[in-house]
């Protein structure tokens, strides 16, 4: 069932066929023995290098009741890792002297809430606007259809998280908001400004706005893990699907196609594409690690970004090395834990195999310069019950300890910390702080957390990869 489905191999366009490396036919074996120990139905899989797409591929199924192959035309949903696609087409209005980052999005967004209108377009796209994030709370259920009204005044009766520019936390109403700006300022949908503008010119075959209730071709059909069997996730409503805080579909064709113009344009534009993969600095004059639509890190010197993606059904995610060229895509038809650490592991591993080097996978243990540190780090982590104290952490985590926006607070791998390490394996500097990188292990499977201190030792910033 899990086999090989559709494995195409695909030129960049108008090139030759490209070979496959046997590191990357090596790697990609070992990406689907470990997608059938994570009872992952079927994926999705780009991997580009060097300015040439080396595989879009399929695996395993599409549909379990009918056991279709995925291709590498199967569409699957991108989740979130769709923002940058709204980003840059705010980003192109901004290009044709339309808005500027820096207005208030009310002054082009009609009929927003007070709270919300004064909140600078730049600082939505970066979640550095304090908008309070609407997934996971009642009343935006997502089979549940809410309008846009009705949206704004539930949105609006929750207190802002921060003022703009204070902090970052992870805001998908933000991105529902620019949104509304793309509509109100081109007088379009939505659902045809993104086929209009990007994917057309992009030359993606078949990407486009999702609509949960309607019959999509090749559209992969959405699973979760319950009680430890497999079932259908439940069906989305029509508009939630395809809402710009991630509303996409791509086949692992469109994914390399994507980054193939993210790399070489026309479209998006290098304007734009700089200013997806750039770090917000906000008043502390320290980076949040996220440009518009991309987590930024800097791995062995080198900048990376990457992003993860969810809704009822449906994982991705996507990381990209810009520097050798090298992105990979992994997007996938269940949404569980094990299936959430395989589509990670993956796209870290088929980078590995491409770029050798690129990912933290390759990264060393170095000497610890500050033993003391790493231990109190690692205690605060496996705090348990213990409530966060302010005084740990620096004004942009400070500021949100008891509130709730929890993206941005450190991870809690609870009280009982036996059998994990807790290795120091890269670090650096960065404007008013330094990066700490640790690699968290425990029974054979590990995770990479990037720690950011300012000078006096508090945090101000914990990503994981």
């Amino acid at each position: 069932m899990l086999g090989l489905g559709g494995a195409t191999l695909l030129a960049g366009r108008a090139r030759a066929q490209v070979a496959v490396p046997p590191a990357l036919e090596i790697a990609m074996e070992q990406v689907r023995r470990a997608m059938i120990s994570a009872d992952v139905p079927g994926a999705g899989i780009s991997v580009v290098h060097g300015g040439e797409i080396l595989a879009a591929r399929g695996l395993g199924v599409a549909s379990l009741p009918f056991q279709v192959p995925a291709q590498s035309t199967t569409l699957f949903h991108l989740g979130s890792v769709s923002k940058q696609l709204t980003a840059a087409l705010v980003l192109e209005l901004v290009e044709a002297g339309a808005i500027s980052l820096d207005d208030p999005v009310g002054r082009h967004a009609r009929d927003l809430p007070a709270s919300f209108a004064t909140v600078p377009i730049r600082n939505l796209l970066s979640h550095t606007g304090g908008v309070p994030d609407y997934e996971g709370l009642p009343g935006f259920e997502a089979d549940r259809p809410i309008g846009r009204q009705a949206f704004l005044s539930a949105a609006a009766a929750l207190p802002m998280d921060f003022a703009p520019g204070e902090a970052w936390a992870y805001s998908n109403t933000g991105y529902v908001l620019l949104g509304y700006l793309l509509a109100d300022v081109t007088g379009r949908t939505y659902k045809a400004l993104a086929a209009e503008r990007l994917f057309r010119p992009a030359d993606l075959p078949s990407a486009r706005v999702d609509d949960a209730g309607a019959v999509i071709p090749g559209r992969a059909e959405p699973y979760l893990m319950s009680d430890g069997s497999v079932r259908h996730a439940v069906r989305m409503d029509s508009d939630y699907s395809g809402w710009p805080d991630g509303g996409i579909l791509m086949s692992a064709q469109d994914t390399a196609r994507w980054e193939l113009a993210l790399q070489t344009g026309p479209t998006p534009s290098r304007s734009t594409v700089a200013t997806l993969t750039s770090p917000m600095i906000i008043q502390t004059g320290r980076s949040v690690a996220y440009g518009a639509g991309w987590f930024t890190d800097v791995v062995a010197g080198k900048a990376v970004q990457y992003h993860s993606g969810s809704v009822p059904g449906f994982l991705t995610f996507a990381y990209r090395s810009p520097d050798t060229g090298t992105a990979v895509t992994v997007m996938v038809n269940l949404e569980s834990g094990p299936a959430g650490r395989f589509m990670r592991e993956a796209c870290l591993t088929l980078a590995e195999a491409v770029a050798p080097g690129s990912t933290p996978l390759a990264l060393s243990p170095i000497p610890d310069d500050a033993p003391d540190l790493t231990a109190r780090t690692f205690a605060l982590f496996g705090r348990g019950d213990t409530p966060l104290s302010e005084d740990d952490y620096a004004p942009e985590i400070s500021r949100l300890v008891g509130g709730r926006a929890p993206s941005a607070m450190p991870p809690n791998f609870g009280a009982d910390l036996a059998g994990l390490s807790w290795t120091l394996v890269e670090r650096h500097d960065e404007p008013n702080g330094q990066v700490r990188r640790y690699r968290l292990s425990r029974g054979g499977v590990s995770r990479h957390y990037s720690v950011a201190y300012a000078p006096d030792g508090r945090i101000y910033r914990v990503r994981s990869l």
